[in-house]
């Protein structure tokens, strides 16, 4: 099976400093690969480059085979990415924030309305549609960003620390709902996390990154690995 994104010696310098050597990575689609390293490893580079913020100076990015590596536009229509921050309105309403963000993504704009309310019945957030998102929980926001993220029907999901700061029942909501957009097997999901526990216990790939490389990938559903253990004894 060839893979749905393949990420081929991607490297990237700012300066004379290098942030990503010769970096190379592979995802099926149904993948859900949990991305974990220390903090200065390269993360959230790699995480732009894949979104379209960075370039690279070299490698290649083939979605299905086919080379996006300069294609921004390709990029930007086959990649849904949930950031750290909010990336919503607050003084605009749950439904407002999507319709805004789908006229902006141009997001299948004959059937915008349902399309809007098919996404916010899938993440649980229809019952608040009309709610300031300034007056939604954090559990809430957190579930609107990933909302917006998914409106152009992205094919690679990537969450960049999707549940810091929420409890550990919330992390388990937001993590069913993750399952749930996974389960049709069609897309390939990216999160990067610090949060090991919630990678292992989610994640059926882990990559742990050091010094812009992708040190190993572990299959998740493997039995009896001490993922802290492995990530410590490789990142030390």
């Amino acid at each position: 099976m060839n893979p749905l994104l393949e990420v081929r010696n991607l490297n990237k310098s700012f300066g004379d400093k290098k942030v990503l050597q010769s970096l190379s990575l592979s995802l099926n689609a149904g993948d859900i690969l949990g991305l974990v390293g220390k903090s200065g490893c390269g993360k959230s580079t790699l995480l732009k480059i894949l979104v379209g913020y960075y370039s690279a100076d070299s490698g290649k990015i083939l979605y299905k085979n086919k080379d996006i590596t300069r294609d921004f536009s390709a990029i930007k229509s086959i990649v849904g990415y949930t950031t750290q921050e909010n990336s919503f309105y607050e003084k605009l309403t749950v439904f407002e924030n999507m319709s805004y963000y789908a006229n902006l993504f141009n997001a299948r704009a004959k059937n915008m309305k349902q399309h809007v309310y098919d996404i916010l019945h899938s993440v649980q957030l229809f019952d608040a549609k009309d709610k300031l998102a300034e007056n939604i929980s954090g559990g809430m926001k957190r579930r609107l960003d990933f909302a917006v993220s998914l409106l152009h029907s992205p094919q690679i999901l990537i969450l960049d620390e999707p549940t810091t700061g929420l409890d550990p029942i919330l992390v388990d909501q937001f993590w069913k709902i993750v399952l749930d957009i996974a389960k049709p097997g069609d897309k390939a999901i990216i999160v990067s996390s610090h949060l090991l526990d919630e990678i292992q216990k989610y994640c059926n790939k882990i990559a742990i990154m050091k010094n812009g490389k992708i040190e190993t990938v572990i299959e998740s559903r493997a039995k009896g690995f001490d993922l802290d253990k492995i990530f410590r004894e490789l990142t030390k």
